[in-house]
């Protein structure tokens, strides 16, 4: 199909007189005719073109052609840093070439995310015509054509670096990746002929659908159904095969398909039924048969659709109708339907009827014959194509019938509501959920909704005959009634569409971020568990904007009222994100469903307590679904790792689909749990109504065991003192403990806890808190061990190879990395420094009994007035105590037992009977310190905002250095044992708590402890120093003179990496140097300044950059780049709050840029056009980074100067790395992508000088103007 055509080049050739002469030549060039084919475009992004290596360059060709020899494409363009494949065949019988391409830039895409340092890669997959020329004298072709241009555009316009961007329609284009979750591109640039496309992240997973069990792959229990007699059409030509395929397995299905003709592999795909369905729905459920003619296969379907009239008194035919169904889970769904049966395979149409009366209604066959006659019957026969059943062709045999009461039978028709009409109900074994019928007047028809529906289903195709029952009227209401769902024409598919908010919340927990997901669900007894690691989400009714949803969602999911809202949560506008999804519904076949998922992470205070913070406690929430009294459906919420759910990089596998790596979790064993205390007997109303102290009446009859007590903080170390001894004495000694379980109800019920956790719950973690503290004083034994494996039954040391308790593989394995990975010495350190273990020299470790006392007695007194029902009020002679007035109840748990403590002290026996100096020290641990120790170990605050609240209470109840041990030594024990199920060791700190981080902790303790005689900037320095002397791999000499604590602060931020800081750092234009000198060694403390340094010259107010660590974390390939932008919001913070000093030096201001925290340095400059960074003033002691739009909604300047700066954040390789530099661009000036010029040489026509006039407010190098 080769053709010839003339083309005519025009080549300027200098000649030896320096004139140019033209030549005109002709050639024959052999081109191709156009064909049909999909093409992959790849490129480098800008940043990795200027730093990456020849070695890694090479590798990325040698993993590009080792993929696509994988999907049989091939390479038609290369170049050194891009290139374009072409796959004109699919790797295989199901995939499509559009299937191929997209997971070929996947699996290219993931090479390159594995690397260190990454490779920022941009990929674009379009199908459409290709075509080819044989370039003159070259021997070589060119390809050209709409695949080619078009992936070529699309890894140009990609909306960020690695992903794979397509378009609507080749996004329509796939079959078995269609399931694939991919992101709609928000903001595609002006002037590309797009209107709409979509990206694919790496990491989505292309799951082989065979490998789930729900598709067939397991052999489902099958029951053999006999058929009642074998009455068949005499018109039917072949044989049906009932009775043969009732006795298959799965497995032999497959193979008696496959060997008429029927490819089962295709069964599971898209919108046909798994493999396991349709066996089922053969040989189990009997709702279709198999027909066969010859060696050919027919699946055939028998419906009848059933009138039921009869007279009533007036002379008016009513129908019987079934109304509504009540679901297993209490749903009521509305049906207004016809009685409609299926028809087994090998009986008639009128035993089937027969059947369905006997089972439904339990009319005897002779009663049917004595009351009911047939009066119409019309048939309708058609064979389709079903997409549910692929390969084989479907018979739709629906029979009409309308029966008629006979009259004067009516009395003997009492089971369906006759002869009076009335309503009834049924509920018939096998037949699903309750259902109520109605006698309806035939003059009434079904709504315009369902007849429309109806129709419209069938012109595209989808056979209502399929539907499960009741399904029709459930699509009528979702999507006319509810309007939760629309109905869209894509192509000439018609498409069910659903809009879904998913909201991620997240928080730093002890300065790990970690995300709100679901545990499971109660409802009328029953626990969901299919909701586990779910975030919050909510289905968007139609015309809904996802801002309304998302206040909807947390109010109706989380309790969140307006106030709540506007305190604790704050949305993180940046992270927001459109996908879709693609599911089949069972109950539609053959309607593929579309979801469009509305994504949005947002900030939680950790002053939310009712959210489990700060420490990130799991809590539960209840809603009531009804007005029925037992209608209540309780949720449990967990805060987890947010590396867990992104980031994550699977395994890098070469193959066209992933196969997820075996589930264990199944053979596990539950955790387990003790027996809890009884209640306490007397009524809680009766103790508050009489204005009483609840704990104090409770508690004075109740007397602490101070023999049993003592002997648990005597024997807590010996060898032979057993855990289930020490368990036992606790109990017995302190009474206390029984407040946990709270007081019995109005209904008998214990109250859930302010946590949202049951009461339960909490005594079990308050007796493993007592069992850390056990565990920790015995490192020297088995401690270490039981700390991390747990007890066993009989409560001896579990270990990696006791068979009981069953638990998963990984889950064994992050237990002995534990055990084996932590310096167990960080831990006897700050026993010892608390006074609990007295270290006697040459190893030997002695233990302070009255210190450990003291420890036991906090343990189990420390949670108690999370029931709510024991929460003191302020009495009025106290008049305000921690905020709270006169007359208030006490709601912050903390604040509450510190009131006891200090007002009523006697109202708990065994921290009575406590030494004073022991009572001090517990009542200490109760004080707000308002310390986040993730600032410290990350050098994130200055330390005025750090120490501040700390010092002012020790200065003020002159604590030592041993009571802030104490307050530690008690942090780290009830952390430990923050998991209900004390028995299993504490998992908080072994299975969910980031090793690396709990050691930087460990090893900051004793610098805080010196607070008790240093100032905070003191404290601060020498942990700054001490990170430098004892950085690995060693950093040399500690710098001196200027920007010193700049220095350590950024490398103590950065986590590893440090040298290319410190040497980027030093490589700054000046500007930018002295902006981070200075800023990061204000203290936010009123005359102090850091000795080591001279930039340190106080004024402030002082800058906390919230988020600063990770922003460098993620751009550590990048240093010099992430330190200009760092440089740059300082800056222009310190436009918005400028330099005072006075009252000012003891000011910390917080700026959040969370925004910019997880993208590249490169992204943040991906701006749509119109689009710029802004700092915003938030409050008088904050500020936030966000990304907005030069002009609002309305066209008007979105910019409030009086509360904003623009940011400008300079370009990726800062001044050395041959990029233009801060002086090349206007201020406030954003680099179009696509358009800046790589090196300097380049951008010299570009520059250009331009006076700017000075606002008269600001400093004129910053100006906002």
């Amino acid at each position: 199909q080769h053709h010839l055509s003339q083309v005519v080049f025009r080549c300027r050739r200098p000649n030896p007189n320096h004139s140019s002469t033209v030549v005109m030549t002709q050639v024959q060039v052999c081109s191709s005719a156009p064909e049909r084919a999909c093409c992959l475009a790849w490129s480098l992004t800008r940043a990795t073109q200027a730093r990456i290596d020849a070695h890694q360059l090479r590798g990325l060709h040698a993993e590009v052609l080792s993929c696509a020899e994988l999907v049989g494409a091939e390479a038609i363009e290369v170049g050194a840093t891009h290139g374009v494949l072409v796959c004109r065949k699919p790797a295989g019988a199901l995939i499509t070439t559009v299937d191929t391409m997209v997971r070929l830039g996947q699996l290219i895409i993931r090479w390159a995310c594995s690397e260190e340092p990454e490779v920022g890669i941009r990929v674009g997959v379009h199908k459409g015509e290709v075509h080819w020329i044989e370039l003159p004298d070259q021997h070589v072709r060119g390809y050209f054509g709409t695949a080619v241009s078009m992936s070529k555009h699309l890894a140009e316009i990609a909306p960020k670096d690695c992903c794979v961007h397509v378009t609507s329609a080749t996004k329509q284009s796939l079959r078995v990746l269609e399931r694939m979750r991919f992101s709609v591109s928000m903001n595609l640039p002006i002037g590309t002929a797009l209107t709409s496309s979509y990206y694919l992240e790496p990491w989505e997973e292309a799951k082989d659908e065979e490998h789930d069990e729900e598709h067939g792959h397991k052999n489902p229990t099958v029951n053999c159904v006999s058929t009642m007699g074998s009455v068949l059409p005499t018109a039917q030509k072949g044989m049906t095969l009932g009775s043969s395929v009732s006795k298959m397995s799965v497995e032999e299905f497959a193979e008696f398909l496959e060997k008429h003709g029927v490819d089962p592999t295709k069964f599971g795909r898209g919108a046909a039924k798994t493999l396991a369905n349709f066996h089922r729905e053969i040989a189990v459920e009997q709702r279709s048969y198999l027909f066969k003619t010859g060696n050919e296969l027919e699946r055939r379907m028998e419906l009848v659709r059933l009138e039921l009239v009869a007279e009533d008194t007036h002379g008016t035919d009513k129908c019987l109708m079934l109304a509504s169904e009540e679901m297993d889970d209490g749903r009521v769904r509305t049906r207004n339907q016809k009685l409609a049966v299926v028809v087994p395979e090998g009986i008639s149409w009128q035993e089937a009827v027969k059947m369905k009366f006997l089972n439904i209604f339990g009319l005897t066959e002779d009663v049917q014959k004595a009351t009911l006659s047939v009066e119409g019957n019309d048939f309708k026969e058609e064979t389709l194509a079903s997409a549910s059943v692929p390969g084989l062709q479907t018979t739709y045999l629906t029979h009409e019938i309308r029966m008629r009461v006979l009259v004067g039978a009516e009395p003997s028709l009492k089971a369906v509501g006759l002869p009076g009409f009335e309503p009834f109900s049924t509920d018939a074994s096998g037949e699903g959920a309750k259902q109520s019928w109605i006698w309806q007047d035939v003059g009434e028809k079904a709504t315009d909704s369902t007849e429309a529906l109806f129709k419209l289903l069938n012109d595209h195709a989808i056979n209502v005959a399929e539907f499960e029952a009741g399904a029709l009227n459930d699509l009528v209401e979702e999507v006319y009634t509810a309007k939760v769902s629309t109905l869209m024409l894509r192509g000439k598919e018609l498409q069910r569409h659903l809009q879904i908010i998913k909201v991620w919340l997240t928080a730093d927990i002890l300065s790990v971020p970690h995300v709100l997901v679901h545990v499971y669900k109660m409802s009328k007894g029953k626990r969901d568990t299919k909701i586990k690691d779910r975030p919050i989400s909510m289905r968007l009714n139609h015309g809904q904007r996802w801002r309304e949803a998302l206040a909807v969602a947390l109010s109706s999911r989380l309790g969140l009222n307006s106030k709540s809202f506007h305190d604790f949560i704050e949305i993180d506008e940046a992270s927001y994100c459109l996908c879709e999804e693609v599911e089949y519904s069972r109950s539609y076949p053959g309607l593929k469903t579309v979801y469009r998922i509305h994504e949005i992470t947002c900030r939680v205070s950790t002053s939310a307590t009712q959210l489990g913070l700060p420490t990130g406690q799991d809590f539960a929430i209840s809603r009531r679904m009804s007005s029925a009294e037992d209608d209540v459906s309780v949720t449990h919420f967990t805060w987890k790792a947010r590396k867990d759910f992104f980031g994550r990089q699977g395994r890098f596998q070469k193959s066209l689909l992933d196969v997820s790596a075996a589930d264990d979790s199944k053979e596990v064993d539950p955790k387990r749990r003790l027996l809890a205390p009884a209640p306490l007997g007397l009524p809680a109303n009766s103790l508050q109504s009489r204005g009483c102290i609840v704990v104090q009446e409770l508690m004075k009859s109740k007397r602490t065991d101070w023999k049993r007590a003592k002997n648990a903080a005597k024997r807590i170390r010996d060898k032979d003192y057993t855990l289930k001894e020490f368990f036992d004495d606790c109990v017995a000694a302190f009474p206390e403990l029984a407040l946990y379980m709270g007081l019995p109800g109005p209904d008998g019920k214990t109250p859930v806890t302010s946590s949202g956790r049951s009461a339960d719950d909490e005594y079990q973690r308050s007796v493993g808190a007592l069992f850390a503290v056990y565990w920790l004083m015995r490192l020297n034994g088995d401690g270490a061990q039981s700390f991390c494996f747990g007890v066993d039954d009989d409560w001896k040391p579990l270990s990696a190879a006791c068979r009981s308790p069953r638990r998963s593989g990984p889950e064994r394995a992050r237990r002995g990395t534990f055990l084996e990975q932590t310096d167990w010495k960080l831990f006897e350190e700050v026993m010892v420094a608390s006074g609990m273990l007295i270290d006697q020299g040459k190893g030997v470790m002695a233990h302070d009994e009255e210190r450990t006392l003291a420890m036991l007695v906090l343990t189990a007194i420390h949670d108690i007035m999370k029931v709510d029902q024991l929460m003191p009020t302020v009495a009025a002679r106290q008049k305000e105590f921690c905020g709270y007035k006169s007359g208030e109840v006490i709601t912050d748990h903390d604040v509450a037992l510190g009131y006891i403590l200090e007002h009523v002290p006697d109202a708990l026996p065994s921290y009575a009977g406590l030494p004073q100096k022991q009572k001090d020290s517990v009542k200490f641990t109760q004080c707000n310190m308002e310390y986040n120790m993730g600032w410290l170990v990350q050098a994130e605050s200055p330390p005025g905002a750090l120490f501040r609240k700390f010092k002012a209470i020790i200065t003020a109840g002159k604590a030592d250095p041993r009571d802030i041990a104490f307050y530690f030594t008690h942090w780290l024990t009830d952390l430990a044992g923050a998991e209900p199920c004390p028995q299993e060791g504490c998992e908080k700190f072994v299975l969910k708590f980031p090793q690396k981080v709990l050691a930087s902790f460990l090893r900051s303790f004793p610098f805080v402890e010196h607070l008790s005689g240093k100032s905070e900037t003191k404290v601060m320095e020498e942990y700054l120093q001490w990170r430098w002397t004892t950085h690995e791999p060693s950093l040399g000499l500690m710098p001196i003179g200027s920007g010193v604590v700049a220095k350590l602060r950024v490398i103590i931020m950065a986590q590893g990496n440090s040298q290319p800081f410190l040497d980027a750092f030093d490589d700054l234009f000046p500007e930018d140097r002295t902006v981070l000198e200075t800023e990061l060694a204000l203290t936010g403390c009123v005359g102090q300044v850091y000795d080591i340094d001279t930039a340190s010259v106080g004024g402030g107010p002082a800058f906390l950059v919230y988020y600063a660590p990770a922003l460098l974390q993620r751009n550590h390939t990048d240093a010099e780049g992430v330190l200009v932008v760092l440089a740059e919001v300082l800056r222009q913070a310190r436009s918005l709050w400028p330099r005072e000093q006075g009252q000012a030096a003891g000011e910390t201001v917080t700026v959040l840029i969370d925004a910019l925290k997880e993208l590249s340095v490169e992204a943040m400059q991906q701006l749509s056009p119109g689009e710029i960074w802004v700092l915003q003033r938030v409050t008088s002691k904050s500020a936030q980074v966000k990304k907005l739009s030069v002009l609002n909604d309305s066209g008007q300047d979105a910019i409030d100067r009086s509360l904003m700066r623009v940011l400008s954040l300079g370009s990726p390789q800062g001044s050395s790395g041959g990029s233009t530099s801060r002086t090349t661009l206007l201020h406030g000036e954003q680099p179009v992508s696509g358009l800046l010029p790589v090196t300097q040489e380049e951008a010299e026509p570009l520059v250009r000088e331009v006076a700017i006039p000075s606002c008269g407010r600001c400093m004129p190098a910053t100006c906002c103007l």
